[in-house]
């Protein structure tokens, strides 16, 4: 156990905000479409030089400087307005982040990180147990975003970050922290907040008059509204163990070796992560003993990141656009034999890459099809108890918000404050000196005994 013990919250401002505090911004369908997904990012800050908590991440400078970086990111310290249909609207005025600075002087970084030195993986229970952030509230009233910065027994720092989802998602998120941990001057790359290149322009509206439900999105509006969320803790009848798995640079080859060794003659490239996600599935099913030949075909879902597909249409700045982009997408095994390695890396490549930005717009003008109400978008797949679902954060610079003033203080880690669900996963790098990941997971008890017993995660190794 650990103590948290938390000072009063305080709202923290642009330090030199816009005159114009009428200004607002209407969030794209896709983005409106997360209410009932507020995300929660940790990044651990290791006190490696045993400095003084006047020298380590010294509070005062953490808050003016994020004062400072709010400035170009002036839509965070918004609030939100909702319309009868569920369109959210940002009004860019000012009122603040909430900010809070909490103390655990009962526990070291140990408690939370267990690793040793020839072991990269470690339990999750205590990151999920403890209190770390305080969380935005679920109504989408309120500030938009909650950080809580805490301060350890040894001096390492924690920052946790709750935000509503429709505000930003991981690789805007890094773009921020960056930002932040770069002292609050301009960002190299200053945020894109305009959200006119994925919506149907005047004459796509005309030849889009009957919109169809996209045959890669995971979202339907025929479903009817269920009385839970997709993650229902009353769904949880066994014990849930998360732990964070480590795969190398060298382990992650030799699983894409073994990928490509198969691959159809349709296919002469396949990606890491198409491979890692493929092995993942197997390694899942086999431990939850899931069936891939029943009769109701198995979905496996991504989250998609479009901003590069906007690019060649656009402009090179959409790849800096601060927002939200969980375009869901998903694909059925519908063959009558179980998938291999190779067959299931090819599956998951083709979803992602015969998306355009054509195929994107559909996507999200469907969501806001027909009567409009973005409520009536339900998800098509069961995430915690039959489908797959792997979140990808690798390569969104999660790891790059360096605090050290020019020294090397990076953090250690970086993932959700909680994983508490099943068969769900992220993928995140591991390190930003090599092209190492973590696979956060989560299994019930009695799936994760079969996991051990099988030894199939690192079998490649």
């Amino acid at each position: 156990m650990c103590t948290i013990n938390k000072d009063p919250s305080i709202f923290i401002k642009c330090s030199n905000p816009s005159k114009d505090d009428a200004q607002t911004i209407t969030c794209m369908a896709v983005e409106s479409n997360t209410k009932s997904t507020p995300i929660s990012m940790i990044w651990i800050y290791e006190n490696k030089l045993k400095l003084s908590k006047e020298a380590f991440m010294p509070m005062k400078q953490l808050q003016s400087t994020l004062s400072d970086t709010l400035n170009y990111f002036p839509i965070l310290a918004g609030r939100l307005t909702e319309d009868v249909n569920g369109n959210a609207t940002i009004h860019l005025n000012n009122e603040g982040v909430l900010f809070t600075e909490a103390q655990c002087s009962d526990q070291t970084l140990d408690y939370f990180i267990q690793r040793t030195s020839d072991d990269e993986e470690f339990d999750y229970d205590h990151i999920n147990a403890s209190d770390l952030n305080v969380p935005v509230a679920n109504d989408w009233t309120g500030p938009m975003i909650s950080i809580q910065i805490t301060r350890l027994q040894c001096d390492s720092v924690m920052i946790t970050i709750s935000a509503f989802h429709c505000l930003m998602d991981a690789q805007s998120t890094a773009h921020f922290i960056t930002s932040w941990a770069a002292g609050g001057t301009m960002p190299k790359n200053l945020p894109m907040m305009d959200k006119l290149f994925v919506l149907f322009s005047p004459e796509e509206k005309q030849l889009n008059t009957t919109i169809i439900r996209p045959s890669d999105c995971v979202f339907s509006r025929d479903i009817p509204l269920p009385s839970e969320s997709i993650f229902t803790p009353t769904q949880q009848q066994q014990r849930v163990i998360t732990r964070v798995y480590y795969f190398s640079a060298n382990e992650l080859k030799n699983i894409k070796a073994e990928a490509i060794k198969h691959l159809s003659a349709t296919v002469d490239y396949i990606s890491t992560y198409d491979a890692l996600y493929a092995h993942m599935i197997l390694v899942i099913a086999h431990a939850t003993q899931t069936s891939f030949i029943d009769e109701k075909k198995i979905r496996i879902l991504q989250s998609f990141n479009g901003r590069s597909r906007f690019v060649s249409s656009c402009s090179p700045a959409v790849l800096h656009y601060f927002g939200s982009f969980p375009f869901w997408l998903y694909g059925k095994w519908t063959a009558d034999e179980p998938p291999t390695l190779s067959s299931l890396a090819q599956l998951i490549h083709e979803m992602y890459t015969k998306q355009t930005d054509k195929s994107l717009k559909h996507y999200n003008a469907y969501l806001s099809s027909d009567d409009g109400n973005i409520r009536k978008n339900q998800v098509d797949a069961d995430l915690i108890n039959r489908d797959f679902h792997c979140a990808s954060w690798r390569k969104v610079n999660m790891l790059g918000g360096n605090f050290g003033g020019g020294g090397d203080n990076y953090p250690i880690y970086s993932g959700p404050t909680k994983q508490r669900y099943p068969r769900y996963f992220a993928m995140m790098d591991s390190h930003k000196r090599d092209e190492s990941v973590n696979i956060l997971l989560g299994l019930r008890e009695q799936d994760y005994q079969r996991l051990v017993e099988q030894k199939m995660m690192h079998k490649y190794r």
